[in-house]
Order: structure tokens, then C-alpha cells, then sequence
């Protein structure tokens, strides 16, 4: 009978990890919280290890010529996306905790508070 009980203690884990496994809808992550001097080089290492990226873009500002912190990375699967935003989100890159969130698509800008 305890052997049973075992048996069962065993099988929880796995389906509660299966059940945390979210699939998400896009192949795009944004990426924030990242350091001054991380390259794209660093993050696609950091991010290839779950699926072909398609690409790597750090955002940067364009007077300063600086990372603006903030990078969006594109994976050729959904899989790959979900796997990335489970496993990365909190990680530490150059000593900078980043948070990893879907992308959201860009508004159109005609939209925006214009009165009708």
C-alpha cells in the first residue's frame, strides 16, 4: 500500500508541469531589463538554445547610439517562443535580471486619441 501512495507522489509533478506549460500565439518576445552593454551576439546565444530565431533586435537610441534596455527576439515557432518565455524570464544576462513577456503588435498610429 505505501508503494502505491509512492507511485502517486511521483506522478504529480509531472502533471502540474504540463498544466504550467503554456503555449502562447506568437513567435515574438519582447525582452527587457537588459544591460547597457549587452549585443545582440550575447542574446541570441542566450536565446537560440530553444528554437531558430529568425532575428535578434535590440533597440537602441538613435542620439546616443546606446541600448535603450529593451530588445524584441523572433523564434520560427510558437514552441520555441513559449519554451524561451518559460525558461528566460527572471534569468540574469551581463548581471542584469531581464524579464521576458510576449510582444504585443503595434497600434496603428492614425488610432491614437484623434477625435472623429
Amino acid at each position: 500500500m505505501s508503494g502505491n501512495n509512492l507511485q502517486k507522489s511521483t506522478d504529480l509533478p509531472d502533471s502540474s508541469e504540463a498544466t504550467q506549460t503554456i503555449l502562447i500565439r506568437t513567435k515574438k518576445l519582447f525582452i527587457t531589463g537588459l544591460s547597457f552593454y549587452t549585443s545582440e551576439k550575447t542574446l541570441r546565444a542566450a536565446f537560440e538554445g530553444f528554437g531558430e530565431l529568425v532575428e535578434v533586435k535590440i533597440i537602441m537610441d538613435k542620439i546616443s547610439k546606446r541600448s535603450k534596455g529593451y530588445a524584441f527576439i523572433e523564434y520560427t515557432t510558437e514552441e520555441a517562443a513559449s519554451a524561451a518565455l518559460k525558461e528566460m524570464n527572471g534569468k540574469i544576462i551581463n548581471g542584469w535580471m531581464i524579464v521576458v513577456d510576449v510582444a504585443k503588435s503595434n497600434p496603428p498610429r492614425y488610432s491614437r486619441g484623434s477625435p472623429t
